[in-house]
């Protein structure tokens, strides 16, 4: 059988396994590292910058697509030249039976939601309205703008509040754009997504791109070419494919750092790497 692997289970013990790759959950740099792609580039479709703020989804970059690439690049480098031939490399991934990355490759709603919504919702609010403005109608002492880094009640408290407060202190055009990307972000963390859903997700997107309001420090721009924003487009496709998207999300992970012994896990792993 292809892609038979010895591994140790919890008490030491060998196995033959075969492991499928169903999902990788990720961020945006690193699903750019595993899709073999460079930045400003969607790592699940053939999609580039100019083009994040499209309606309408480009093709998947499929594992065919990737190793093609790969293979040319190889054929074109001079092996003499290492720094040149080794930027093309074999992904861990070639021969995983299946495996391709815009499958495998799943939205996590903590890197490509919640921090998206305040990295670029709540600044374009704050580059409107301004810092004090803003602070004065949220329930954090020090303010919203001051804000660094939140936990997951504080990001769900921000997505409930951010609509309602900016109503008459935005332009229409942003305050679309805005409680678009807040019902999409709420509708996307159901843990049952029916039809129904799928379909008001693809319109909250669609409302998203077609109604602009993005606002930079120095004004409106015209454009969405946001990396996070071009992944939301592929949430549906992913949703009938793999299931409910909260189940791939690394908020679990993410907190173990904080509630559970992580130089534990640390000697855990390598003592069972020492008995492979």
């Amino acid at each position: 059988m292809h892609n038979l692997k010895i591994a140790a289970n919890p008490r030491g013990d060998l196995r033959i396994i075969h492991t499928p790759l169903i999902a990788w959950i990720a961020d945006y740099p690193e699903q750019l590292l595993i899709a073999c792609t460079a930045s400003k580039h969607s790592p699940i479709s053939l999609t580039v910058s100019a083009q994040f703020g499209d309606a309408l989804s480009h093709s998947p970059r499929t594992c065919s697509h990737t190793l093609n690439a790969i293979e040319k690049a190889c054929t074109i480098s001079d092996p003499c030249d290492i720094a040149s031939f080794y930027k093309a490399f074999e992904p861990y991934w070639m021969d995983w039976g299946d495996a391709c990355p815009s499958h495998f490759l799943t939205p996590d709603a903590l890197h490509q939601w919640r921090k998206f919504f305040f990295d670029h919702p709540i600044t374009w609010s704050i580059n409107i309205m301004g810092g004090a403005e803003l602070d004065c109608v949220c329930h954090w002492a020090n303010g919203v703008s001051t804000l660094k880094q939140l936990s997951g009640r504080d990001h769900r408290d921000l997505g409930k509040l951010l609509p309602a407060v900016i109503v008459s202190a935005v332009p229409n055009d942003v305050a679309c754009a805005l409680c678009a990307i807040t019902e999409f972000i709420f509708q996307a963390q159901n843990l049952f997504l029916y039809d129904e859903t799928l379909h008001l997700l693809a319109e909250a997107l669609y409302s998203i791109i077609t109604a602009g309001g993005r606002h930079g420090k120095n004004g409106p721009l015209t454009h969405f070419q946001i990396p996070k924003l071009e992944l939301m487009q592929h949430v549906v496709r992913s949703t009938r494919a793999m299931g409910a998207p909260y189940q791939w999300s690394s908020d679990i992970t993410e907190r173990c750092h904080i509630t559970h012994d992580f130089h534990g896990q640390c000697c855990c792993f390598l003592n069972r790497q020492g008995k492979l």
